[in-house]
């Protein structure tokens, strides 16, 4: 690993303002200060504790870590990124980048301060400009569950708007025409493609797009529990709804099965699930899945073989596929709101990633708390 001492001497400064750079003293012009960090952020330096070198990576949040509307992703993310971690004697640290960085320091000086080698980020729109700073400074770095244009930002995501549409044309075809998109109120890339799945599903099924219809919410089961409340009270009722997270979907059907709403035969429901909760809820929820887990151990692993191995190659940008799973929560809606021509065409690509199952006679209304096992 690159020294205070080496980096000096490579740049022809002294040991002494190369650590005020690294303490981020005022008293070093700015090109200096600049030429510094570019230094530290090509070479790899880690810095000591002691005599030893820190092994750690952060999971970077843009306000506080792990707030409650990041849901159910999170403990999935987090078991992935521990696995990736583990293969390269990694540790983690959780930081929130508003609250502890200073203002008049840099993301390289801030991450260095704390110990930190490398990060792993999460991001929404209201925070994209911090991850475009962290690239442009060089600082090792992988954004987790989002993506970019820009080409000097590392990411993983997945892609959900493919499932998502096959999941409202799921509902279309079974001859829904009312049906609720409960969409998570913090705008990210995922979410955007799952609303604009929904819009592309409708007018493609020539349907217009009825914007009472679409309710913005955090990812809770209390957001579910108002979902259910506001649909009850309109004048004509509407027979499924799309929830794109995984809390909301729950929250959905255990205050339908407080309400004495049957699902499915009174109200489909259609949930995102990041690992498996879809399979301990009945009737088993019909879902657009995608794995968190495996998102987080190869952001993780990737990170730390950069760090460890000085790869000559630090560009990674990949997609992960997702799955639309039919279980037991979508039906025909009832006779009396079914359309003359209920079916709507469905894509070959539907036909082929779906799952759909038989339902059983004498289907139980849904109840969160029973465990069905894969």
């Amino acid at each position: 690993m690159p020294s205070v001492r080496a980096i000096a001497a490579q740049l022809k400064l002294s040991a002494a303002t190369v650590s005020r750079v690294l303490n981020n003293h005022a008293d070093v012009d700015e090109s200096t200060r600049q030429r510094v960090l570019d230094r530290i952020n090509k070479t790899g330096y880690v810095q000591r504790v002691g005599r030893r070198v820190t092994n750690v990576v952060a999971l970077a949040y843009p306000d506080e870590p792990v707030r409650s509307e990041y849901g159910s992703f999170e403990p999935s993310l987090l078991n992935g990124i521990m696995r990736g971690l583990h293969e390269q004697h990694f540790d983690l640290k959780l930081l929130s980048l508003r609250r502890d960085k200073s203002p008049d320091e840099t993301y390289t000086q801030f991450f260095l301060r704390k110990g930190i080698q490398g990060v792993l980020l999460r991001c929404t729109h209201r925070n994209s400009d911090m991850i475009t700073q962290i690239a442009k400074e060089g600082f090792p770095s992988v954004v987790v569950a989002a993506r970019f244009e820009a080409p000097d930002i590392n990411f993983i995501h997945a892609d959900s708007y493919p499932s998502s549409r096959r999941a409202v044309e799921h509902l279309l075809g079974l001859g829904h025409r009312r049906i609720v998109l409960a969409i998570h109120n913090v705008p990210d890339t995922d979410h955007t493609d799952r609303r604009r799945a929904y819009e592309d599903a409708h007018a493609a099924a020539g349907l217009p797009l009825d914007l009472s219809l679409v309710m913005e919410l955090p990812d809770s089961l209390s957001s579910g529990e108002q979902v259910v409340d506001a649909m009850l009270a309109m004048p004509r009722r509407p027979t499924a709804v799309f929830a794109t997270n995984p809390m909301t979907a729950l929250g959905i059907m255990r205050r339908a099965q407080e309400r004495g709403l049957a699902v499915p035969a009174e109200l489909s429901v259609v949930g995102v699930d990041d690992s498996d909760v879809r399979m301990h809820v009945w009737p088993r929820l019909t879902a657009v899945t995608q794995d968190a887990s495996t998102m987080g151990y190869e952001a993780a692993s990737w990170l730390t073989r950069c760090l460890t191995r000085d790869e000559s190659v630090r560009t990674f940008r990949r997609t992960i596929a997702t799955t639309f799973e039919v279980n037991g929560t979508t039906a025909a809606p009832p006779a009396d709101e079914r359309p003359e021509s209920p079916s709507v065409a469905l894509t070959p690509a539907h036909k082929h990633t779906t799952r759909p199952r038989r339902p059983r006679s004498g289907t139980p209304r849904s109840a969160i708390g029973r465990t069905g096992k894969r």
